[in-house]
């Protein structure tokens, strides 16, 4: 959230202090085992369990309860780690918040001895967009709207892949100015081993289906806490399909990208992804080959409340002579939007402000849902 939108930080709720590993746990156990035998309080029953399995992010996720982070698998084979979360609960007052689980692991590698350390985290963000269009723009397009992103399923405005993904609530949770209240949830992590070695090692949710259940899970505990909640909760039933391309290598700085005739990324060691290609969104992203840095960021949104996330930000004038609809340019993004077939497309483009990579964008997107163009002829080239 940005700074103007973000509620100050709340002393953690929630936090695990018992054993979480496997051997850990049969101690504990059997050490009440002893204590109770001892004092004679008779046994347990045999479906009853010592103690209340831990719940997280404002109880929508049970230990235990789905993908890997949150059982004892977490901790690898040494069974050597701990599981803490904290959270920030959304109301009425103030409809923010956040939880976060962390898995940390530390031990020596059974293959050369070195140090390794994991250090992995989900988080989970509740709240309005900003109100700053560049605040905006950067939460939502450069986080959710890549070209490794697809619809969630069974309509849910929002995207998804398999660390993460962003949903729009209902308007019921709209702010008082009319910005949409977004969830969003993201894995990240590092593996360490020794003085030199470090990687991305991002917890494993389950794949994208699994992580769509968990961020509207999350959604419904968080909108009830805040008191919007819709009469039926949401819910996730079907697949997620439309799954992301591969990743492919560009080799030459005229080879099309994004599978569009005519968008060129004018330069070498670059590869690009192709996200979704439906008629309520379609992304792509080109990064560096051997570094991943951004080069050129593209999607089009026509999911209405998806849509909505971007209302006010638009600008009120055509981005440049002859284009269609409205829009605004900055020094790395271009914002576009235009009527095609009876309904609104949102432009975007990030990692560039070149309206000719947009354009070409923009004019394929039109024709494959069968509009006329949006950018003017020779403004692709």
């Amino acid at each position: 959230m940005s700074e103007t939108d973000e509620a100050p930080s709340a002393p953690g709720r929630l936090r695990r202090v018992l054993p979480h590993g496997r051997r850990g746990r049969l101690l504990l156990i059997s050490a009440l085992v002893l204590a109770v035998a001892g004092a004679g309080l008779g046994t347990w029953a045999a479906d009853t369990w010592p103690w209340p399995k831990d719940r997280y992010c404002w109880g929508a996720w049970e230990e235990d309860g789905g993908p890997g982070f949150l059982g004892d698998e977490a901790f690898g084979d040494d069974d050597d780690g701990s599981r803490t979360a904290e959270e920030t609960v959304p109301n009425r007052e103030r409809p923010t918040g956040s939880c976060e689980v962390a898995i940390d692991s530390d031990y020596k590698s059974s293959y050369d001895g070195d140090d390794v350390s994991v250090d992995q985290k989900v988080s989970v963000e509740y709240g309005p967009v900003p109100k700053a269009a560049e605040a905006r723009l950067s939460m939502v397009q450069d986080r959710f709207l890549g070209g490794d992103m697809v619809p969630l399923p069974d309509g849910l405005p929002g995207t998804v892949n398999g660390r993460g993904g962003l949903l729009v609530l209902p308007k019921s949770c709209d702010t008082d100015d009319g910005r949409p209240t977004i969830v969003t949830l993201e894995a990240s992590g590092r593996y360490s081993s020794g003085p030199s070695y470090t990687q991305n090692d991002p917890p494993d949710l389950g794949g994208a289906r699994e992580a769509a259940m968990l961020l509207v899970a999350a959604a419904n505990s968080g909108m009830a806490a805040a008191g919007c909640a819709p009469d039926q909760p949401l819910r996730v039933s079907s697949p997620v399909y439309d799954l992301p391309g591969r990743t492919e290598s560009v080799l030459s700085p005229s080879d099309d990208v994004c599978g569009i005739r005519g968008l060129r990324p004018g330069t070498e060691d670059v590869k690009d992804q192709i996200g979704a290609v439906t008629r309520d969104l379609q992304t792509c992203s080109v990064r560096g080959d051997r570094d991943d840095v951004p080069h050129l960021d593209l999607a089009m949104v026509a999911q209405p409340r998806l849509a909505a996330v971007f209302d006010g930000i638009v600008g009120e004038r055509p981005a440049a002579r002859g284009w269609r609809g409205t829009g605004t340019t900055g020094e790395e993004r271009v914002i576009v939007r235009a009527d095609c077939a009876d309904r609104p497309l949102t432009l975007l483009m990030g990692a560039s402000s070149d309206r000719g990579h947009l354009a070409a964008f923009a004019n394929a997107v039109a024709a494959r849902l069968g509009c006329a163009p949006i950018a003017p002829k020779g403004a692709a080239r």
